[in-house]
This record gives structure tokens, sequence and C-alpha cells, in this order.
């Protein structure tokens, strides 16, 4: 078995949380050095928004299809157990249909390859709460996040909720754990394509980082959030409002 057969499992636990910090340091590693896996990441970057949009009772009475025997939902207890993507897959997408076709509009945005705009489906008026919007990755990045754009009458806040895995070129002599993987900051874009960036933050393999703020316009006039890297302005995810 290869490396790449070895983890291949691996990139829906890892997104969802569900793997042990030493099984997502070993996959970390792993992401370093392997394009599909990388991507496979990205791929999946918006379900935990999607099944965030989920309600609990929807959840319990999914009709899921098992591949295979019941025991691939056992997870990672034998040791270097293999993460159960089998399930975790068609479990987001049927929650993703739920939420796509639930009454009261959630808003949830479209994942995709580098590129992709993210469409939503959402108004732009201004909805009764807070919506919570998954980013599409425009440029190749082992970031996953949302973002949670609550409606406050003139102005709107804005807050983020993101993680990164380090990759080869992030890490380099002498850098521990919890070493720095560069600026990034939050942008609200406005219909008008006007910008304004709300927040900076450094990121860190294996941290949950919270950055946000609030913009001074109404929700029914933001485009999009926007992540890009401070260095160069640069925009890394995206996550547009219609």
């Amino acid at each position: 078995m290869n490396t790449r057969d070895t983890y291949a499992d691996w990139d829906a636990a890892y997104v969802l949380g569900a793997l042990s910090a030493a099984e997502r340091r070993e996959f970390e590693d792993h992401l370093s050095s392997c394009v599909e896996c990388r991507g496979a990441v990205a791929d999946l970057a918006g379900v935990p928004g999607l099944l965030a949009q989920v309600p609990t009772g929807e959840v319990l009475g999914l009709d899921l299809p098992m591949d295979g025997d019941s025991s691939a939902t056992s997870g990672p207890e034998l040791g270097r157990g293999r993460p159960p993507r089998r399930w975790l897959v068609p479990f987001a997408a049927a929650a993703a249909a739920l939420v796509v076709g639930a009454a009261g509009g959630y808003a949830v945005s479209a994942t995709s390859r580098p590129g992709s705009t993210g469409a939503v489906s959402s108004s732009s008026a201004d909805p009764a709460g807070p919506v919570r919007l998954a980013f599409s990755p425009v440029q190749p990045s082992t970031m996953t996040a949302v973002v949670d754009v609550v409606p406050a009458g003139s102005s709107t806040r804005v807050t983020v909720e993101c993680q990164y895995a380090r990759t080869a070129a992030d890490a380099g002599p002498g850098k521990g754990g919890d070493y720095s993987l560069g600026d990034y900051a939050v942008w609200v874009v406005e219909r008008s394509g006007h910008a304004t960036e709300l927040r900076e933050w450094t990121a860190r393999a294996g941290s949950v980082m919270r950055p946000g703020g609030v913009a001074p316009v109404p929700y029914s006039r933001i485009g999009r959030v926007e992540i890009r890297r401070v260095d160069d302005g640069q925009t890394v995810m995206r996550a547009v409002l219609t």
C-alpha cells in the first residue's frame, strides 16, 4: 500500500475535526508533500459550513446508504484506523440537500476547486438572523473557513472561523509546531466594488482562528467576504452573498 492509499480516507475526517491531535499532525505532515490530498481537502472545505445549517432533528432523521460493513463507521479505534470518509461523504451530501431545500432561506456557499466564484443561494435582502457561508478556495490552499454574517441595522458584523494545515513551503528550519503560516486579512467587498479591511491575523498550523469585525454597511450592500494575504493582497478564499 502506498502513502496515498494510507491517507486516502483521511480528508473528510480532517476537515470535520474528527481526527485525534496525533492523527491531525500526521495528516498535515502528509499534506505537505501530497498534491492529491491537498486537492481533496480543498474540495471539502465548505462541508463544515453546510453541516452547520442543518437542524439536529433532520440530521438524526437522515437515511444514509452505507458503503459496506457498518464497522466502517466505527472510526479509528483500531490503532492506526482509517477515518471513515465513506460515510462522511454521503452524510455531507445529504446534509447539503437539506440545507438548500430548507424553509427559512439558509445561505450556503458552494465549494469547488480554486477559481470558483462560490455562488450561494441566498437573498440580498437583510435576513432575519445570522447567515453562515462556507468559503470557496480562489487559490490552492489547505485553509478551510466559514463566515458568520450578522445584520445589525446600518452595519454588519462579520466573523470568520478558519484553520490552516501546514505545507512544505510553510515549514522552515527551526520552526516548531506553532509556527506562523503568514498574515491574512478579512475584507468585505460591497456590490459597488468598494472594499473594506476588517481585521488582520497570523495563521498558525493546527489553530482555529476567529478574526472578524463590523462592516459600516448594511447586509444588503455586501457582495462578498474575502480572505486575502497581507503581503501581496491576493485573495485566497471567497464567500459570495447573492
